[in-house]
């Protein structure tokens, strides 16, 4: 799953990296912490639209979809194996985009089977920004975004342990060819088999609790190695 990512440098920056215009620029708000469920916007480049950065809504709502409210299923995330056949995502495969973002935060249990987790932060080692494979689709005017994940490199199976998923991961031919307009089902299958190298990662525990939702997250702490709380060992003498 991928239901958190970072973005905490501005818009200027974010033009800088792409040497492309951000468009709908009021809509961008830089977060250490961006939580899926609140449907915040992210910055991404489209087949449609290649020569520009624009501004999706997080949670891809399908054409058919008449009231939002009505619409239950969670599209935060789009499975590569669900992505053709799925009843949400089968009309919207050949919409493709790239998610722009520094980061993202995925769960590790120390004990599978127990509800004990940490929070790790996964960042590129040698560049800005990821750019991760999604699909899209216009809903009543406003594009809605859904981010493709597949099955987990290594490294990244070690820290999402109870799911062994990760975001699609591209980079450089692979980024450009998913932008391409007329691939195909197969072309975009064997593009989706693309595994970002794991050394080309930084990977490490960060702030506890980014996963409850009632704890704000937006927090500078979100995107730094986690600090273990100082325990006053004298005290518990009561010296």
């Amino acid at each position: 799953m991928c239901y958190h990512v970072s973005n905490e440098r501005d818009a200027g920056e974010l033009e800088k990296a792409f040497k492309l215009p951000v468009a709908n620029s009021e809509k961008f708000k830089p977060h250490f912490d961006f939580v899926g469920w609140e449907k915040p916007y992210l910055p991404v480049i489209s087949k449609e639209n290649p020569r520009e950065i624009d501004m999706y809504r997080w949670r891809l709502v399908p054409a058919w979809v008449k009231d939002e409210k009505d619409f239950k299923a969670n599209t935060l995330n789009a499975r590569n194996d669900e992505l053709f056949t799925k009843n949400s995502y089968r009309s919207s495969w050949m919409n493709r985009c790239l998610v722009l973002c520094t980061g993202f935060f995925e769960p590790h249990y120390p004990v599978l089977e127990q509800d004990a987790y940490e929070s790790w932060y996964i960042k590129p080692k040698d560049k800005p920004y990821f750019a991760l494979g999604a699909i899209y689709q216009s809903f009543k005017g406003e594009n809605t975004v859904s981010i493709v994940t597949t099955d987990a490199s290594p490294e990244l199976a070690r820290i999402h342990n109870d799911g062994r998923r990760q975001p699609l991961i591209l980079t450089g031919d692979a980024a450009r060819t998913w932008l391409t307009p007329d691939l195909t089902k197969e072309e975009m299958s064997n593009l989706m088999l693309f595994q970002y190298p794991d050394e080309m990662l930084v990977t490490y525990r960060t702030l506890d609790n980014i996963f409850h939702s009632r704890i704000d997250t937006n927090v500078p702490e979100a995107i730094l190695p986690y600090q273990r709380p100082k325990v006053d060992v004298l005290g518990l003498f009561g010296v």
